[in-house]
């Protein structure tokens, strides 16, 4: 068995890597750049989405791909299916699931559009739909640097999972016979984002204010850096998610056959304080 992973510098795509190799897996390792690769037993192979003309020699005696969504996939999934690939892991996200009408540009549709392109295809895929990573702590970088994390939402609750169940997740479905599934993945608790906070201020040693800001203030100062429809599905998220347990699914147990990480075992094990 041969398998293509994308993103594999990636939080998540580096544990893909490993596991796989663990495995015993053949493993080609993917990117625009493939000298910035990890020089491992992994095989380096340069795949553009925005370059067809890579497309070929990456996906060549390819049987399984693990996905990362960036850009169009549709001409890679021709590619694939034209290359033999049998199974798709894509990583997708639990926005598809939640968002019955995503708009234009947003985290949903983004995702919605990439698991559409590789089944439309005919590839069988599992799209992994995780909520919030437990990485995402370091957008407060800064904040927990000064000791204050400004939050327009601080009782939005998520349910943080640690990138590594992910990984772990997609390497049991990639060495498992081909399925067409979505499931939605999760950490093991609902946390409030200032909750979470507390945790981090826990694992540094040191307090950390929790400090309230006007949500249309927040909304102006993210959007002079990332897209609209991402701003605007990512608040859309806090807001409908303000005061309101997030959702807690066996997922990650159930399919790897190990507990999913808590947020503070991903605090003690692989945060490093700014």
């Amino acid at each position: 068995m041969t398998v293509l992973v994308t993103g594999a510098r990636g939080a998540v795509g580096s544990s893909v890597r490993a596991g796989l190799l663990a495995a015993g897996v053949d493993v080609r390792a993917a990117g625009r750049d493939p000298q910035v690769l990890p020089d491992d037993a992994s095989a380096r192979v340069r795949l553009d989405l925005a370059a067809p003309s890579s497309f070929g020699p990456a996906l060549e005696g390819v049987d399984r791909a693990f996905v990362y969504v960036t850009g169009d996939l549709r001409a890679f999934a021709d590619a694939a299916v034209a290359a033999g690939v049998r199974h798709a892991v894509l990583l997708s996200s639990e926005a598809v699931a939640a968002d019955a009408d995503p708009e234009p540009g947003g985290i949903a549709a983004h995702h919605a559009e990439a698991e559409a392109a590789l089944r439309e295809a005919g590839i069988p895929t599992t799209a992994l739909r995780p909520g919030a990573f437990a990485g995402n702590t370091a957008q407060w970088s800064r904040g927990i640097a000064a000791g204050v994390v400004e939050l327009p939402y601080p009782n939005s609750a998520t349910s943080p999972i640690d990138e590594r169940d992910i990984a772990d997740v997609a390497v049991a479905a990639l060495l498992a016979e081909p399925a067409d599934e979505s499931p939605r993945l999760s950490g093991p608790e609902s946390l409030t984002l200032a909750e979470q906070v507390g945790l981090v201020a826990e694992r540094v040693g040191r307090p950390i204010e929790v400090r309230a800001v006007d949500p249309e203030r927040a909304r102006e100062q993210m959007a002079r850096f990332a897209p609209a429809g991402v701003v605007d599905s990512l608040f859309r998220y806090w807001r409908e998610g303000d005061g309101v347990p997030a959702t807690v699914t066996d997922e990650v147990e159930r399919r790897t056959g190990h507990p999913a990480r808590s947020y503070r075992t991903w605090l003690q094990e692989c945060f490093t304080a700014p």
